[in-house]
């Protein structure tokens, strides 16, 4: 019988998965979500180069990218118009919000008196 631990990421005492005795994070979703995110920045981390490698290796991949961008939007352009659709509020909120903080950054470099 496995004995209880404390989960690493939260301090709450846990039972051990039988089939993973070595396990160190409870099962709860917030723990096994903050181990996800840890486990991809130590991979980032050893493989920094990962993503930068077609970049460097080949003058055309970003125009090969985003041609390739350009040509999927054009073939869904209903899916863009019933997401943009379906999420207007939210984007109108966040719009709201985006542009508040730009002109309060934006009047800061100016030295201007904030407005609202």
């Amino acid at each position: 019988m496995s004995e209880e631990r404390n989960c690493k990421s939260c301090g709450k005492p846990f039972l051990p998965n039988k089939y993973r005795p070595n396990q160190t994070i409870c099962s709860s979703l917030e723990c096994q979500y903050q181990r996800q995110l840890d486990n991809m920045k130590k991979w980032r981390e050893r493989n920094p180069n990962y993503f930068k490698y077609k970049e460097t290796h080949d003058s055309s991949w970003k125009e090969t990218c985003r041609q390739r961008s350009l040509d999927w939007r054009k073939r869904h352009q209903e899916y863009l118009k019933l997401y943009r659709e379906e999420h207007r509020e939210r984007h109108k909120n966040y719009m709201r919000d985006y542009m508040r903080e730009y002109r309060k950054k934006k009047n800061l470099r100016e030295g201007a008196e904030p407005t609202r």
